[in-house]
């Protein structure tokens, strides 16, 4: 994989739908505007969103404000996303597939984001550095 990368959008967002909202289409313009169209921007737009949403919503179990970190970086192969937080720590690569083949109503819920992110992504990884998560999550373009 070539790890110069030609293009860096970053952005730092509270935990708030409406700052994720805010950043996942500023990031998606970035991505547009760099040439990227298609299954790509379908596939980075999935992972921010579905990847992010999990960390708002089992992330933290207080009401305080916290930092979030989205960087995407292009390469002339690949695209990757970073999503870094200081929430409770969670690795989504540890989390099991959700059994497709029972109805909605029998299965338990969560874990199809994951799932979806897992298919379109060419690699994930996972760490816990300092007291935060790091996901990345990378896309070929």
């Amino acid at each position: 994989m070539n790890t110069s990368f030609s293009k860096t959008f970053e952005r730092t967002f509270q935990n708030r739908l409406a700052d994720l909202a805010r950043v996942t289409e500023e990031a998606v313009q970035f991505i547009q505007e760099n040439g990227i169209g298609g299954q790509t921007v379908y596939a980075t737009n999935l992972a921010i969103e579905e990847m992010a949403t999990n960390i708002l919503k089992y992330g933290y179990d207080d009401d305080a404000v916290h930092k979030i970190r989205l960087r995407v970086e292009l390469s002339a192969a690949h695209l990757v996303v970073v999503l870094e937080d200081d929430g409770h720590q969670f690795n989504p690569l540890d989390a099991p597939a959700p059994d497709v083949s029972l109805s909605a109503e029998k299965r338990e819920p969560g874990g199809l984001g994951i799932c979806l992110v897992r298919k379109f992504a060419e690699q994930m990884r996972y760490e816990r550095l300092n007291g935060r998560n790091r996901l990345t999550i990378t896309i070929r373009r």
